[in-house]
Parts: structure tokens; sequence; C-alpha cells
């Protein structure tokens, strides 16, 4: 195996990742080969090991930099709303476009049988780690919110459930009339920020 400076370590792993993006986006997981990885990057197949386990730890990695980025833009949102309320709205209206947004994150809410392959392929602890990463600010939220009074003492558990359910009728929109979507959408996000806070509205609108 050839030895290579950081400096090219660094450029071979930023080729993979930008190869991977477009070819896991554009055909998907089971149709981009390892073959098409190594020749993006001009490196031989035993190399591509020496950065990832597997195209399918690759494809982990890619959403979860792609996840991180959306995280930072929702909390953005969440922070610039004005009371629990409609932070809860900014969150939901937020988090539902940037699902609708980036590539690989819409294909694979487009095509959950791809998820599906990876976890034939990498440990259930490291799918954990990845998931956990996601879900553990929002958690966090909501415990803040619960122990300020705002927001219902249900389980946090529940409550994220329900945020995540919510945010998924992004993933259905073709079910509805394009003319009415936005309308109910509106509607659905208010009656979840409604139910989930304990105080009045009237304040914070």
């Amino acid at each position: 195996m050839p030895q290579f400076s950081t400096s090219e370590k660094d450029q071979l792993h930023d080729l993979l990742v930008q190869a991977g993006k477009q070819l896991f986006t554009t055909q998907g997981l089971k149709k981009t080969s390892l073959e098409q990885l190594t020749q993006a990057a001009g490196i031989a197949k035993s190399t591509f090991y020496s950065f990832f386990d597997s195209k399918e730890t690759l494809y982990l990695d890619l959403l979860e930099l792609e996840s991180i980025e959306m995280e930072e833009r929702v909390w953005t949102a969440v922070e610039q709303a004005s009371g629990t309320y409609n932070a809860i709205i900014a969150y939901l209206r937020q988090m539902g476009h940037e699902l609708s947004s980036n590539p690989l994150t819409k294909r694979l809410i487009a095509h959950p049988e791809e998820m599906e392959l990876v976890r034939r392929r990498v440990t259930s602890e490291f799918i954990g780690r990845k998931l956990q990463r996601n879900v553990m600010p929002l958690m966090k939220y909501v415990s803040e919110q619960q122990q300020a009074g705002q927001m219902t003492d249900m389980a946090p558990e529940v409550i994220v459930g329900v945020l995540r359910a919510a945010m998924l009728i992004e993933v259905h929109r073709q079910d509805f009339d394009e003319t009415f979507y936005p309308q109910i959408k509106d509607v659905m996000y208010r009656a979840v920020a409604s139910s989930l806070t304990s105080i009045l509205r009237s304040n914070e609108e």
C-alpha cells in the first residue's frame, strides 16, 4: 500500500466524500460500486479501506455530515423564534424543509430499503451512535423547556416521537393536494405545538 502524506490523505478523503455524495445521491447505495468510488479518487480498492471500513460506512458518514449541517440551520431557526410555541413550529418547518431539500437525506426517505442495506454491513452500535447524535439535542431542548414549565410534562421520548412524526408529513407530500398542502401542514404544526406547550399561546403569538 502506498504511503501518503497528511495533506494527500486529506485530499483523498475529500475526493471519496465528494464521489460518494454524488454517486449515492444519483444512483443509490446498491448501484454504487467500490470501483466507482475508488476510480473517482484515483486509488486502489485496498487503499479505500484505509479511509472507510465499507461503502456503507462512507454512506453513514455522509448522512451524518449532512445531518450536522441540517441541525445547525434548524437550531438557528429555533433560537430566533419567540417563545416555545413558536419555537416548536419553527423546528418543524425548518426540519420539513431540510428533509425535502438535502439530496442524500431526501433520497434515503424515498428509498428506505437503502438503510436496510447499511444495517446489514455495519454494527447496530455504530448506527446507534449516529442516531443518538441526531436525537440528543432535541431531547435536551425538550427537557429544558419542561424544567422551565413551558412544555407538557409527558415523557420526553413521547414528545420527541410526536415531533419526529409530525415533520415526516413532508415525506408524504405527494399524498396531498398540492393546492392545500401548505395549509394542511401549517394546521398540523400548530396543533402539535399547541398540544405540547403548557402556557397561554396568546402571549407568544
